[in-house]
């Protein structure tokens, strides 16, 4: 009887400690996983107000939104009749400084050397910290 007691116990003990490592394992597996935002980017089509350059790099417009749309699956924070300024969102390379070679960012400098009145398609969104950014100007 004792032996049967003390079977039963370690029976229970095993299959408790059996459960407990399924869940770690389980807990984990759903620690690994990564999560994935996707940019909520707006595709306009905008006339420019004011170009404020410093360099072919460093500039500022400021934009008047004539056609807004976003994918559908997110919201559109551009709004059509909005003024704004936007500022480019250079691809830096693994230096940390940005690579000229990169299309994106040739469309980027020859958007720099635009002149107010001109109506040209960015790609924009939207950062809590820097404001509106273009990501591209779409030709």
């Amino acid at each position: 009887m004792k032996n049967l007691i003390t079977f039963l116990l370690v029976g229970v003990f095993l299959f408790s400690g059996c459960s407990k490592k399924t869940e770690t394992k389980e807990t984990k597996l759903e620690e690994a996983k990564v999560t994935t935002l996707q940019d909520n980017v707006s595709y306009v089509t905008a006339k420019i107000l004011e170009v404020n350059r410093e360099s072919d790099t460093t500039y500022k417009l400021k934009i008047l939104i004539l056609e807004s749309t976003s994918d559908e699956s997110l919201p559109n924070f551009a709004v059509v009749n909005d003024e704004i300024f936007v500022k480019p969102s250079f691809i830096l390379n693994e230096n940390g400084v940005i690579d000229f070679n990169d299309s994106r960012n040739q469309n980027l400098i020859e958007l720099s050397k635009s002149q107010s009145g001109e109506v040209v398609k960015l790609i924009l969104k939207r950062s809590l910290k820097e404001g509106w950014l273009i990501i591209n100007q779409s030709k």
